[in-house]
């Protein structure tokens, strides 16, 4: 692939204004390294859009001159999706953050990609509307990123998953054309379902500038449970009869003992240090409470040693702080260290098994993971903590995590619940998919023939 010359850099101011462009070198190592532990690769080149016509004339520019070009949103991602291994350019679209349109008859709203999920339901609540995933760092995940990376979170049990909501997006393709995917309908069965597909595609087959997504109405009631036990069998198996028998929370969340205790500590809060189940109800206040009641029949009979909770607006913030900041209090808890980060998503039969093999997993290589999640959907979260300069416990971590991964494909898993494959899983791919992995490169070749888009994402190469 080429390499900026003074040339390109001033083409690409003519694109988007001198401003736009940046060579500086705090802006490069800014752009060089997201949330994961990988190693930072900087780019040549930043540059902010703020339109589809500017995206187009980079995009085509760039492709001509066979320059990779890396899209970058909120930086929040865990698996290194953003960062340009190949140099080359980091397009920021977080620029791009203005809400187009709410269609409030229609329940939909039209949005450019920077816009930070919370700041989108901020605005939304007013008209009693929301855009329901609800990923854990929704306070800087943008609506691009989401959906390159088909996003999910908390409340994926109930509502789904970004894709669920995608209605038509407008893109940029590799050479700077400009196509519209999907219809304002809440359904289609015309033709093939290319928004689909670029809705996880991670930026490797277009550049996302304009999203339509459905939206549903705030709950007329919210109602949420913080349950501890003693064990966590007991957890677990609460989690499985929620489901089992019908329950239809619209969050199930799960943290491990010490998960809640580095919480407790970062947080300064006061939650027994047990397995910890999170769950919200949504509804009419007779129905949230209702669903509480059998929850709680169904806890006792896995006897949890507590079980609170709450329909007050500033006591259900209170009872989630410890799920929501969960990532960041083991980061902060940990100084110094890297957070290997494991997202796979299994059946929900096989959740329960998940917890005992990852604590004799860390005991056997003698490491600290944290284990925590989505417990209604089968998704796991893993934190191992390593220090970079022991090589001996840094490649423990990475045994640990593939063990993991293996683990949970052998059970009829997934490597990446909503995470992504990225860079750092990319070797797991063919282990999954096998074959089709061939019409994925297929795929990749039809869009992207020339390779500038987020190279060295996704497929081991």
């Amino acid at each position: 692939m080429g390499v900026l010359t003074d040339r390109d850099i001033a083409a690409l101011r003519s694109i988007v204004g001198d401003d736009d462009v940046s060579v500086r070198q705090a802006d490069l190592e800014a752009h060089s390294v997201d949330e994961s532990w990988l190693d930072p690769h900087p780019p040549e080149a930043v540059v902010w859009p703020c339109s589809t016509e500017e995206v187009s004339g980079i995009l085509r520019y760039a492709n001509e001159r066979g320059l990779p070009v890396s899209p970058w949103s909120g930086g929040s991602s865990l698996e290194g999706n953003p960062i340009p291994v190949r140099g080359g350019i980091v397009l920021a679209m977080y620029r791009m953050k203005e809400i187009l349109e709410i269609r409030e008859a229609d329940l939909q709203v039209v949005v450019q990609p920077g816009i930070v999920y919370d700041a989108l339901n901020a605005e939304l609540r007013r008209l009693g509307l929301f855009f329901p995933p609800a990923p854990g760092s929704s306070d800087v995940a943008t609506i691009g990123g989401m959906v390159a990376n088909n996003a999910s979170g908390m409340r994926a049990v109930k509502y789904g998953v970004t894709r669920d909501y995608v209605q038509s997006l407008v893109v940029v393709l590799a050479d700077g054309s400009v196509v519209r995917l999907g219809s304002d309908a809440k359904k289609t069965t015309s033709g093939y379902d290319l928004k689909s597909l670029f809705v996880g595609s991670e930026g490797t087959l277009g550049v996302t500038t304009e999203i339509t997504l459905r939206l549903v109405g705030m709950p007329e009631a919210v109602g949420v449970v913080v349950a501890s036990f003693d064990e966590l069998e007991g957890a677990t198996g609460s989690v499985h009869e929620t489901i089992r028998y019908g329950l239809n929370p619209s969050a199930i969340e799960i943290l491990d003992a010490e998960t809640v205790r580095v919480t407790n500590e970062q947080q300064g809060l006061r939650l027994a240090i047990r397995p910890t189940l999170f769950v919200e109800f949504h509804g009419t206040e007779a129905s949230v409470e209702e669903q509480i009641g059998y929850l709680r029949e169904i806890c006792e009979d896995n006897g949890c040693a507590s079980f609170d909770q709450s329909l007050s607006e500033k006591e259900r913030e209170e009872l989630w702080k410890a799920r929501k900041e969960a990532h960041d209090s083991i980061k902060f808890s940990n100084p110094g260290k890297v957070m290997v980060s494991g997202d796979v998503c299994v059946p929900i039969s096989q959740f329960g098994e998940l917890f005992p093999f990852v604590h004799d997993l860390a005991r056997r290589l003698n490491l600290k993971i944290y284990a925590f999640g989505h417990a209604g959907d089968g998704n796991m979260h893993t934190e191992t903590i390593a220090d970079r300069a022991d090589a001996d416990e840094f490649a423990r971590a990475h045994q640990a995590t593939d063990a993991i991964v293996r683990h949970a494909l052998e059970v009829g898993g997934t490597v990446a619940g909503e995470h992504g494959i990225g860079r750092a899983k990319r070797q797991y791919l063919e282990v999954e998919h096998g074959p089709s992995v061939a019409l994925m490169r297929q795929i990749k070749q039809i869009f992207d023939p020339r390779g500038i888009l987020n190279p060295g994402k996704i497929f081991d190469d």
